[in-house]
């Protein structure tokens, strides 16, 4: 499949131009011949990823489409084998992992990045990986758009403009985390470092963050400036015993300054502590997720706000921006969002993220700020299209299935609610539109366990208060009045503008049978929400209609 043209490995670095023919070489000019069809369009579709970095079963869905899934991944595995026995000599150029495949950039100069440079080889009748033909309709779709986008990239340059061409992403941009091995007093070493495993694999499942073997790492930070890609984040972790109880202590650190980023401890019980060692098999997982989705949570608010300290740079840096518009939750900050993410999308239609937070602004801007319902339709053609994009990110399918539960799609909303649980267990608010659902339903108890989840998958979240007011309602629901009233107003302390959350205390006060608290929370509603009225009751999907009718006339 892949061959070495006249055998010569003698420098490190690869050059590797997707502009025009395909051509691999290595630095000092001996050719690579990769005579596989699908190997050449596996490392384009790496060279011009965030970050080099792609999911192994996106990868599958666009080279292997029309093949099962057992099928498409022992293609790819076949195919990244070949590969690596072709790349040797280039220490960890194409890196792989359980969930991921990744080419180090820092190690490979691509055309497509730096067009500025192609000036002299340029004539104007270059395309993005001329005259490949690999017969998948998923690549050929992928590849029409990306044929595209570079065209007008060639143009601009030629035509003496800057091109719409985004700067690489800098590793301040794109996370990357590594983990330490975990240490245990209890436990031995090969026991640790499963349960190290398996918070890796957990926070792998989120698609925006890269990741580094701890081992590279070292060896790249003992190299200096000749390797800098190092990682910049760490997780280590502590595990011991405490009767029934296994612990870890967990910890989410910068590696450049020192600077704890969130440290935590997560128990889960041990069936058998006599056997602790084969019980820790069936409750690293659960551990992992938590850590998973409290780290991640806290990793993505620090960029976050970072964001806004300083210009962003590339689009890896705009997403980031507008993120923390969307966290805003106000009419000016998702109009912001929406002209972020569009004008992404337009100069990259494959970037991703900005498909995942474009369709996540759109549906937002539908429940805070009472926009047009039609948007909520909008909303979910956008996370299809993130999902058609990327489908093991579990993003989109939460989004889409959000849109599903507001359309009244029982059936459809739970689908997708559940894959997005599946390729991402630790995705809060996924678990917390698992318990909407539920609770719309018709199964409050269950909704419940569900929100129980989201909140402690992410506790400190902005907009925890989405958390809260679900629990609220499911509390209702269920009978549990003081629980409902609680829930509400603890939504109300993180978020005092929530209608939801204002509307549930009004219904609990109501059914306690206290009409002078009734009265008061009722004009904080109206204070904070002066057009509420009937139709916000009417609009909430529950599959018993009688529910809203029985709301209205406590409401009324």
């Amino acid at each position: 499949m892949v061959v070495v043209a006249d055998g010569s490995h003698k420098t490190l670095g690869l050059k590797l131009n997707v502009i025009g023919p395909f051509d691999l070489r290595l630095s000092d000019g001996a050719g690579i011949t990769i005579t596989s069809k699908k190997a050449r369009a596996l490392l384009a579709l790496l060279a011009v990823a965030p970050g080099g970095r792609r999911e192994r079963r996106w990868l599958q869905y666009k080279l292997w489409s029309e093949r099962g899934e057992r099928e498409g991944a022992a293609s790819l595995r076949q195919t990244l084998s070949a590969l690596r026995r072709a790349l040797a000599p280039m220490d960890e150029v194409l890196q792989a992992d359980r969930t991921t495949v990744t080419l180090s950039l820092d190690q490979v100069d691509v055309d497509a990045l730096d067009l500025g440079g192609l000036a002299d080889r340029l004539t104007g009748q270059e395309e993005f990986l001329e005259g490949l033909d690999v017969k998948d309709p998923e690549f050929d779709n992928w590849l029409r758009e990306q044929r595209g986008f570079w065209a007008r990239q060639i143009d601009a340059h030629q035509g003496g403009g800057a091109g719409e061409v985004a700067p690489v992403a800098s590793p301040l941009d794109v996370p990357c985390v590594t983990l330490m091995p975990f240490a245990s007093a209890d436990h031995p070493a090969p026991q640790a470092q499963e349960l190290g495993e398996q918070v890796l694999d957990q926070l792998a499942r989120h698609r925006w963050i890269s990741f580094m073997d701890w081992t590279v790492h070292t060896a790249r930070s003992a190299a200096g400036a000749a390797r800098p890609a190092t990682a910049n984040y760490a997780v280590t972790g502590q595990l011991r015993t405490d009767g029934t109880q296994l612990i870890l202590t967990a910890e989410l650190m910068h590696l450049t300054t020192g600077q704890s980023v969130k440290r935590a401890q997560f128990t889960a019980l041990a069936a058998d502590p006599a056997d602790m060692g084969a019980d820790l098999a069936a409750v690293a997982r659960e551990l992992a997720i938590d850590v998973a989705g409290n780290f991640s949570c806290a990793l993505a608010q620090a960029y976050e706000e970072r964001s806004q300290s300083r210009a962003a740079q590339s689009d890896a840096a705009l997403v980031w921006q507008g993120r923390w518009h969307i966290n805003r939750l106000t009419p000016e900050d998702f109009e912001k969002a929406r002209m972020i993410f569009e004008d992404i999308t337009t100069r990259n239609p494959g970037h991703v993220e900005a498909h995942i937070y474009l369709a996540l602004t759109t549906l937002w801007r539908v429940w805070t700020c009472r926009a047009d319902p039609r948007d909520i339709k909008l909303a979910r053609r956008q996370a299809q299209r993130a999902i058609k994009l990327d489908v093991s990110d579990g993003r989109g399918y939460w989004i889409a299935g959000c849109a599903e539960c507001w359309l009244g799609n029982k059936s459809a909303a739970v689908h997708y609610t559940d894959e997005a649980i599946r390729l991402c267990p630790s995705l809060a608010f996924a678990h917390d539109q698992r318990g909407t659902n539920l609770a719309y339903d018709g199964d409050p108890l269950a909704a419940i366990n569900a929100l129980e989840r989201a909140i402690r998958l992410a506790p400190h979240h902005p907009q925890r208060f989405c958390f809260e007011g679900e629990y609220a309602l499911a509390a209702l629901l269920a009978g549990d009045l003081s629980a409902a009233l609680q829930h509400a107003d603890h939504a109300l302390l993180l978020r005092p503008a929530y209608w939801y959350s204002h509307m549930v205390k009004v219904l609990a006060l109501h059914r306690m049978g206290r009409p002078d608290a009734v009265a008061r929370a009722k004009r904080a509603l109206y204070e904070f929400e002066p057009r509420f009225n009937r139709s916000y009751i009417n609009w909430l999907p529950f599959s018993d209609r009688s529910q809203n009718a029985r709301m209205i006339d406590e409401m009324f």
